[in-house]
């Protein structure tokens, strides 16, 4: 699913990520990379961007953890 992610890392300044990310997909495939262990802490996003910003997106992928998370929110298509 293609969430916007609302993270802040310093308290602060919140910064926006728009990636693909395995964990919100109902239901979930296992098959993708998704770690049980790792839902309890975080989540990872793929192929993601800064949100609101022109340009291609990452090819890596980057871990956002629950408590830097503000919201999440599914991006409509």
């Amino acid at each position: 699913m293609r969430v916007i992610a609302t993270l802040t890392i310093d308290g602060i300044k919140e910064t926006r990520l728009e990636g693909d990310s395995a964990i919100f997909d109902s239901p979930v495939d296992y098959q993708k990379g998704y770690n049980k262990r790792l839902a309890a802490i975080g989540f990872w996003l793929e192929n993601w961007r800064y949100a609101g910003h022109g340009g291609r997106n990452h090819n890596n992928r980057v871990f956002v953890p629950w408590s830097s998370a503000l919201y999440v929110q599914e991006v409509k298509k």
